[in-house]
C-alpha cells in the first residue's frame, strides 16, 4: 500500500544497508561499531562536547579526558579510503606494520563517491591525513591491502545538501 501511495513521488524500498553506508558518508558514528571501551570522546573527534571550563574534578569522565589528551598511541578514529576502490575491507580487519596498530571499524562502497571508504581506530601516530596503512584480513593469503588517511566526512562535508 505505501509503494502505491508514493509511487507518484518516486518512492522506493529502503533498508538498514543503504541507512548504514548514508551515516557512513557522512560520518555519524555508532558508538560500540566505531568506538570501543578504551576510546574517549576526544579519540572519535567528539572532543567540543567537552566542557573545559568545568574544573570540578567530579565531573563525570573529566579526570580522565585530562590524561588522555596527550597520551600519544592511543587510538584514533580516522576516515581511510582504499587504494583499489573494486575492494572494501572487512570490518574488523588489523591495521598493521611489525604490528597491529588499529583496525577497520565501518567500511563500504560509497554510494555517493564511488569509492570505498570507512572508518578505523588507528594509532594516533597513524592519524595524519594522507597517511599509508596496511590492512590485514584473514583469507588475504599473504597480500595486504592498502588504504590512506583522509578528511573526514566522505560526502558533503561543508552541510550544503541538508541546508537546501
Amino acid at each position: 500500500m505505501l509503494k502505491e501511495a508514493g509511487a507518484e513521488f518516486g518512492i522506493r524500498n529502503f533498508g538498514v544497508e543503504a541507512q548504514n553506508v548514508l551515516r557512513m558518508e557522512k560520518c555519524h558514528i555508532i558508538l560500540g561499531s566505531e568506538s570501543e571501551q578504551r576510546t574517549n570522546l576526544l579519540d572519535v573527534g567528539l572532543g567540543f562536547l567537552w566542557d573545559r571550563k568545568k574544573t570540578d574534578a567530579k565531573t563525570v569522565g573529566a579526570v580522565a579526558l585530562r590524561q588522555a589528551e596527550n597520551d600519544v598511541g592511543r587510538l584514533k578514529l580516522v576516515g581511510i579510503r582504499m587504494e583499489d576502490d573494486t575492494r572494501a575491507a572487512h570490518e574488523g580487519s588489523l591495521i598493521v606494520d611489525t604490528k597491529v596498530r588499529g583496525y577497520v571499524a565501518t567500511m563500504r562502497k560509497s554510494f555517493t563517491t564511488g569509492e570505498a571508504v570507512g572508518m578505523a581506530l588507528v594509532e594516533s601516530q597513524l592519524s595524519d591525513i594522507g597517511t599509508r596503512l596496511e590492512i590485514f584480513e584473514d583469507e588475504c593469503n599473504g597480500v595486504r591491502l592498502y588504504a590512506r588517511v583522509v578528511p573526514m566526512p566522505f560526502y558533503d562535508p561543508e552541510g550544503k545538501r541538508m541546508k537546501m
